[in-house]
């Protein structure tokens, strides 16, 4: 599932190498981390338009709120409540009624090109579409965070989801101008599994599924791009459960951003009873980081 992608079109409508070189600098690196504590989160308050932190309308950009309810750290946290996420008919179309609502709120690592390690590249074919990341030259860059997913459990439908994703530049296959790719997204699901994939498509494919994990319960997510070897490996509490490729539209180094994501499917039941809701699931995020890691092996 790719919500950059599908903002795009609703506008429109409107090797890693074992001879490379890392600099000390630069590995190891905590490009950014948060718990979303005060004063520079202010609770109560959205998310979007705090520290450099965005989420692009229409995709529910007032959901995701600073709480201090339930943190898993500290005093505060991200708190998405199910019932905030937006319908929307263009994701209910576009991802032909797997998503109906989805809530995208992102970290850019890099502000401007003149940061460490930052880069902009402008498109050859667009002049005015121009990108501002991390130029990850081989790296490792890690996203992670503490999330949780409240709420029942939904037996073999992926109903509710909160994710980490890493988002990287690429070039549309369709237009051939470059464009927001996933390089990895992780995802708890309301049916009781974790969930890893490329983030690079409408619908999340392919999966990679863990053991049941439990709800109402903290766990840590961990996204780690590997752009060297052009994959991507995950962790769930730390522990490894696998990778796949980059998608083949990921065609650069430059990595845009992290984000967490919250993802409802279409409300469902009968006249007489409503098996699942918006309203009966929550998301919390805490302690998001972006990190540059030393290569490795697994």
């Amino acid at each position: 599932m790719k919500p950059s992608k599908m903002f795009m079109s609703i506008a429109a409508a409107m090797a890693f190498g074992s001879g490379a070189a890392l600099a000390d600098s630069d590995a190891n690196q905590v490009r950014y981390k948060t718990g979303f504590e005060a004063p520079d989160f202010v609770a109560g308050q959205p998310l979007a338009g705090q520290q450099g932190w965005n989420a692009p309308p229409p995709l529910s950009a007032e959901a995701a709120v600073v709480s201090k309810d339930k943190p898993r750290q500290g005093k505060q946290s991200v708190f998405v409540p199910g019932a905030d996420l937006v319908h929307q008919d263009f994701i209910n179309e576009l991802t032909q009624g797997y998503y109906d609502a989805i809530g995208s709120y992102r970290k850019p690592i890099c502000l401007i090109a003149t940061q460490s390690g930052c880069k902009t590249l402008v498109d050859e074919l667009d002049s005015e579409n121009i990108y501002t990341g991390y130029e990850a030259k081989g790296r490792v860059v890690r996203v992670s965070a503490h999330v949780r997913v409240d709420g029942a459990r939904t037996l073999g439908n992926n109903f509710f989801s909160a994710s980490v994703g890493a988002i990287a530049v690429g070039t549309d296959s369709d237009t051939g101008k470059l464009a927001p790719e996933g390089v990895g997204e992780l995802a708890i699901s309301s049916d009781g599994h974790v969930y890893g994939y490329s983030g690079a498509h409408y619908v999340p494919t392919p999966f990679l599924v863990k053991d049941r994990v439990t709800l109402d319960e903290w766990h840590t997510l961990a996204v780690e791009a590997d752009f060297g070897e052009r994959k991507t490996r995950f962790f769930v509490d730390d522990e490894y459960i696998g990778w796949i490729w980059f998608d083949n539209q990921v065609t650069t180094d430059l990595l845009l951003r992290g984000s967490m994501l919250v993802y409802a499917a279409p409300e469902s039941g009968t006249a007489e009873r409503t098996l699942y809701e918006k309203k009966n699931y929550s998301a919390h995020f805490d302690q998001f980081a972006i990190k540059v890691e030393h290569p490795h092996n697994r």
